[in-house]
């Protein structure tokens, strides 16, 4: 089995979408007709959840005329909150075909179709023309990607020029990794953090400049205490989420954004 391939079993599993319609169904909802915020944020599988998004999309100045490209969309849930709160145009893109699958039939059931499209494919090697999108956001993704220089570039290429790239990942902030199962990657075969500095790096050699960067950590450890007591995103190992929060604690890994403009 290949790099992406493994990458794509880790969260093909299980049997998600039932999971988070049950959601729907035990708070009064119809599951075949509701709203984006029904699922609480279990259909977005990042520190901070719903709350998060809100802020990185309006950090990243989205708004009812941008057409977004939404890098490693996973269930969809940060697509459907993007149109859905700020009006935006999305298409995501992702991996694992279960997701995509999921992400469709949720989007459907949410009634944002017409907003909201989904693909399966590599980030690598994205499946779009040149200039095609005028924002980009990958939301905890990098942490499964070794080649990021190719994944920027390529973003780079299907970006207007002044466009905004939104990254917010898990970033290596000193020291090694040693304990897993962590919620991208249950060995360190398939898990590339990396520090802030390299993410910016990449950036650069993209062609894009870095206008802001933050690291919500004390938001991160509070997000992980109360999702390991209360549960979390849906389909994540709540031992992966323990090993994060002690990685969190010690000041190995971090959550942070970087925005950056294509120049």
């Amino acid at each position: 089995m290949g790099y992406e391939e493994t990458v794509s079993a880790h969260y093909g599993r299980g049997n998600i979408e039932e999971q988070l319609l049950g959601m729907v169904k035990a708070d009064g909802g119809t599951p075949d007709s509701f709203s984006p915020a029904n699922l609480r944020g279990a259909d977005q599988l990042h520190i901070g959840g719903a709350a998060a998004t809100t802020r990185v999309a309006g950090r990243a100045g989205i708004n009812a005329g941008s057409h977004v490209l939404d890098l490693g969309s996973g269930m969809g849930g940060v697509s459907r909150h993007v149109a859905h709160d700020f009006g935006a145009t999305v298409h995501g893109i992702d991996l694992t075909p279960q997701f995509v699958a999921i992400a469709r039939s949720l989007t459907e059931r949410t009634g944002l179709s017409g907003q909201v499209t989904f693909s399966q494919g590599s980030i690598l090697s994205l499946p779009f023309g040149e200039d095609s999108f005028d924002t980009a956001l990958m939301v905890h993704v990098g942490m499964n990607i070794q080649d990021k220089d190719t994944a920027f570039a390529e973003t780079a290429r299907v970006l207007r020029p002044g466009s905004v790239f939104a990254v917010y990942d898990i970033m290596l902030m000193g020291g090694d990794v040693e304990h897993y199962p962590l919620p991208w990657a249950a060995t360190a075969d398939t898990s590339f953090v990396q520090p802030p500095l390299a993410y910016s790096d990449a950036l650069a050699q993209a062609g894009f400049t870095v206008d802001y960067e933050a690291k919500p950590l004390a938001e991160g450890i509070e997000f992980l205490e109360r999702v390991t007591t209360n549960g979390g995103p849906a389909g994540v190992d709540r031992d992966a989420m323990v090993n994060l929060l002690a990685a969190f604690r010690s000041g190995l890994l971090a959550p942070v954004e970087i925005y950056a403009r294509l120049t």
